[in-house]
């Protein structure tokens, strides 16, 4: 892993003012916080935390976009989050002192201000807001998991897939009834939304296309057989081709 770059003693270049969890904070009390911080920087690709790693320090994201994944046995990656600006990592690690509960990827460059694991207990401590922001943001976060769960466990993953290109096709208007992306996301983006691994993505994009389901043009995702890729969402297997195209 790349190291990031820090600045001890930043606090006058940084600002925790857009940081959700700290928004019920007075303002000479988040000043005392940054001056606590130290920033860092995390290039595109480079890992902020592993998870199972040590480490207790807690990260309000100011600038850029991360991926929160697990591994898959195999070492597929599935990302289950993103964070941006705004939001905080690593305050599961704060409270409890355990080790990472997740990995936490740059997906853009960011900039990061980092807080000792001390400092945020007492922030917690010391004001009820905060401890009130955390069971908020952690009551969000186990309804999103419930809700994934539940859908995870119902369909496989290429259902899944299936089913975003089906929200995603539209009736092309020529009459030849075919359903057409036209900015077809890349298979990390659909691996996001559908909770699996690219890898799986690339699969099941790829037996449309052996089966003559679809075709792709560049950026251009063509369905030739609707049915046969609704059927694919219901029962994992197609209808026979030539079932004719209908509305969602």
């Amino acid at each position: 892993m790349t190291m990031s770059r820090s600045s001890n003693g930043a606090a006058s270049s940084m600002s925790l003012a857009g940081i959700a969890l700290l928004h019920d904070i007075g303002e000479p009390e988040r000043k005392a916080v940054e001056a606590k911080c130290v920033l860092r920087h995390f290039a595109a690709g480079e890992m902020i935390v592993a998870r199972f790693g040590a480490g207790c320090a807690v990260y309000f994201m100011l600038t850029g976009v991360a991926r929160v994944v697990h591994y898959l046995p195999g070492e597929d990656e599935i990302t289950i989050a993103t964070v941006g600006p705004g939001d905080t990592i690593g305050e599961i690690a704060a409270i409890d002192g355990l080790s990472r509960s997740a990995t936490v990827i740059a997906e853009k460059d960011c900039a990061v201000a980092e807080l000792s694991r001390h400092e945020f207990r007492d922030i917690v401590l010391r004001h009820g807001a905060v401890a009130f922001a955390l069971l908020g943001l952690w009551a969000k976060i186990i309804r999103a998991l419930d809700d994934k769960f539940s859908y995870v466990s119902t369909i496989s993953p290429d259902q899944r897939v299936y089913a975003q290109l089906i929200r995603l096709a539209r009736q092309d208007a020529s009459g030849a009834g075919r359903w057409v992306i036209r900015d077809m996301p890349s298979h990390q983006h659909l691996a996001d939304w559908a909770q699996t691994s690219r890898e799986s993505v690339a699969s099941a994009l790829a037996e449309l296309l052996r089966r003559g389901v679809a075709e792709r043009h560049s950026k251009t995702f063509i369905v030739h057989d609707y049915a046969a890729l609704r059927s694919l969402i219901l029962s994992g297997q197609p209808e026979p081709s030539g079932a004719g195209a209908r509305d969602a």
